[in-house]
């Protein structure tokens, strides 16, 4: 991941430029008394002791590039250093580009790393699902190589212009394990999931355009509608039970709200702190930690399920009328894959 200095308050240029006594104080409150403040300033910035020592009394400003290596060495928070907790101003990070499998691999390496932190009973997850969750398209059958496929030929230019069909596309071995994988982990963590009828638009829209384009047979649609299938009916096994069907048998509570327009942003809770992972593209995301901002988020969702039907553990009536449409548009595009293949346009 890589820092950039996006504030939701535009700061004027000079607003980095110098250091205030706040900034000064943060950074002395982390050097053990008996260290030369001046010497880790040093070492932080790798600048010899008159630079550290003009640096530190405002002779010198201090430029953003310098900020972000003293809070690494520090270990401090920018919004911290900067005084930035509050409404206005937060500090950021964003996911690095994907343009290739290797990234994409390395994307879902990282991931299965980042949600492995959260496999004890102090931490669990809030998703706002617009789209179903990519965690459950990652297994290893042929919906999930068509996701990968479909992610690759958007973000990859060299598929696009090959115009490769999806039969004919040969996926590393590596990168559906690493996806696999990431779908596992995700599964051993406490969710909560707020969905509503549009879950499945996407895929449904993408298996459709492929096969119309005739990048994707007929036979592998049908395969690949029938994994989607049974992808529903295991998360709505996993909302009656209220439960996930693994060794830990962790909690998964599943809600249907009718007033959002969902984003799929995810709330991540620890122990003590909270994170926000809000998607500004495909597979790419914000990653927010301050914290007044999560909780403000963390508390919107949470009020929105007072608005929402549960569908976990109980509702039989509410759970059947919810995943019926979803399972009928599956049917709908069964219906006109036939179709088409029997009349092609």
């Amino acid at each position: 991941m890589q820092i950039i200095n996006i504030f939701f308050v535009v700061l004027a240029k000079n607003t980095m430029s110098s250091i205030d006594n706040h900034f000064i104080k943060n950074l002395k409150s982390k050097c053990p008394k008996n260290v030369s403040f001046i010497d880790e300033i040093s070492m932080a910035l790798d600048i010899n002791y008159d630079a550290a020592y003009r640096r530190v009394n405002g002779k010198t400003s201090i430029s953003l590039e310098d900020a972000i290596k003293l809070s690494k060495y520090f270990k401090i928070s920018l919004n911290n250093l900067f005084n930035l907790g509050n409404k206005n101003r937060i500090t950021i990070t964003k996911t690095k580009e994907i343009k290739n499998a290797i990234d994409l691999e390395n994307y879902f390496n990282n991931l299965t790393k980042d949600l492995s932190v959260l496999n004890n009973d102090a931490s669990s997850v809030f998703y706002s699902a617009k789209d179903l969750p990519i965690f459950y398209v990652l297994q290893n059958n042929l919906l999930s190589k068509f996701k990968i496929y479909v992610w690759l030929y958007i973000l990859d230019k060299d598929v696009a212009k090959k115009n490769i069909p999806f039969e004919k596309f040969n996926l590393p071995i590596s990168l559906i394990q690493a996806a696999k994988n990431s779908g596992t982990a995700y599964g051993n963590v406490r969710i909560t999931e707020l969905w509503n009828y549009g879950v499945i638009d996407s895929i449904i829209n993408q298996i459709s355009y492929f096969f119309e384009t005739k990048l994707l047979s007929y036979k592998s649609a049908l395969i690949i509608c029938e994994d989607l299938r049974d992808t529903i009916l295991k998360i709505e096994e996993s909302a009656y039970l209220g439960k996930r069907k693994n060794k830990k048998q962790t909690e998964f509570r599943l809600f249907h709200n009718e007033l959002l327009i969902l984003n799929n942003n995810i709330i991540i809770k620890n122990k003590n702190t909270k994170t926000l992972i809000s998607p500004y593209s495909l597979l790419r995301y914000y990653k927010i930690e301050d914290q007044f901002t999560c909780n403000t988020i963390s508390d919107f969702l949470h009020e929105q399920l007072s608005n929402s039907k549960l569908l976990s553990n109980t509702g039989i009536k509410e759970r059947i009328l919810f995943f019926k449409p979803i399972y009928n548009q599956i049917d709908h595009l069964l219906k006109r894959l036939k179709l088409l293949n029997e009349f092609p346009l």
